[in-house]
């Protein structure tokens, strides 16, 4: 079978249509996301010929394709995906090193980032660690709502323990639907609490409040990461000195399945059941509207995050990758 890797630039755009309908279905089956308005919206880019990246044809078919993307000096891999067969971790490699191989050309690029959802970790990893790349496993994982678990942290022993605290929580804190005029103040609050997190290594967006405030607008007005649930998106707020305690933003995925695309809480309130709280607010509204189910990513090297949500009941459903170049060492 000759294979060919084009510029997508090169293609009309109506060719990859059969493709992105396979990975929509591979979207909705593995990973519990309806992909089809990133389709439109990819789909638009690429008539537009506004996406660089490379695509795998076979007798004129299209079975695979990566794109990639520029912000300032950094490199993002917006997507990859294969048809699922007996070679498609070596055509993904394929494109990858097409892909990286021009990134990493580009003057003044700085860093590249890749979180890649339809691969394993193991499929690869030793393919980016010897680009140079450190590799990140993050966790895609889910809570049925029907069967959730009491939100109490292991810690506190006793249910008295627990009622004592939810109501300190509850004397402390106000907890109510997230508006537009606390997106300044979650973006600070994530800087916060993320700029020197693991997951500030994996996305430099955190470690400025620009790119938080970038980060803010993407999901609750540019619908990044699904159709934001303001009705159950909420902010917890501390009522002696009216500080943004804590943020959790709410999207929609799909039909009965919502994603949690941010959670923090302010270091200066960790501890004080804050993220119970917002949690907790959240899901009974998701639960009035209908919603089975809500998804959410997480590192795994954030242990302690990772605990907490297997506490509350989420399991993991998928591990992927996600990697990050930072220059040549010097």
């Amino acid at each position: 079978m000759a294979i060919e890797v084009v510029d997508i630039r090169l293609m009309e755009a109506q060719r990859f249509a059969p493709l992105l309908d396979t990975e929509s279905s591979a979207w909705l089956s593995s990973l519990r996301w309806d992909y089809a308005p990133s389709v439109r919206l990819i789909s638009s880019c690429l008539a537009d010929k506004r996406l660089p990246g490379y695509a795998l044809v076979s007798d004129g078919h299209v079975f695979g394709y990566c794109f990639f993307l520029y912000e300032g000096e950094k490199g993002l891999i917006g997507d990859l995906f294969v048809e699922p067969g007996q070679d498609d971790r070596e055509h993904a490699l394929l494109l990858l090193e097409n892909a990286i191989e021009t990134l990493k050309a580009t003057p003044g690029l700085k860093r590249i980032e890749a979180q890649l959802p339809h691969y394993g970790v193991d499929a690869l990893e030793g393919w980016f660690e010897r680009q140079g790349f450190q590799v990140f496993l993050r966790r895609f994982m889910a809570l049925q709502l029907d069967t959730r678990p009491s939100l109490a942290p292991a810690a506190t022993p006793t249910a008295d323990d627990d009622r004592k605290r939810d109501q300190r929580a509850a004397d402390e804190f106000i907890v109510e639907s997230w508006q537009r005029k606390h997106d300044q103040e979650a973006a600070r609050l994530l800087y916060s609490t993320y700029r020197t997190h693991v997951d500030g290594l994996i996305n430099d967006q955190y470690r400025s409040v620009a790119g938080t405030s970038r980060l803010i607008e993407n999901i609750v007005h540019l619908h990044g990461c699904g159709e934001l649930l303001s009705g159950a998106s909420r902010v917890a707020i501390h009522r002696a000195s009216q500080k943004l305690a804590g943020i959790l933003a709410l999207t929609a995925v799909r039909r009965g399945t919502a994603h949690v695309p941010q959670v923090a809480v302010s270091a200066e309130f960790q501890r004080r059941g804050v993220g119970c709280a917002l949690m907790e607010s959240s899901f009974q509204e998701l639960e009035r509207q209908g919603y089975q189910e809500v998804s959410l990513t997480v590192t795994d090297g954030n242990s302690d995050a990772v605990r907490w949500y297997q506490r509350m009941g989420f399991e993991t459903f998928r591990t992927f990758g996600a990697y990050v170049w930072a220059g040549e060492k010097q």
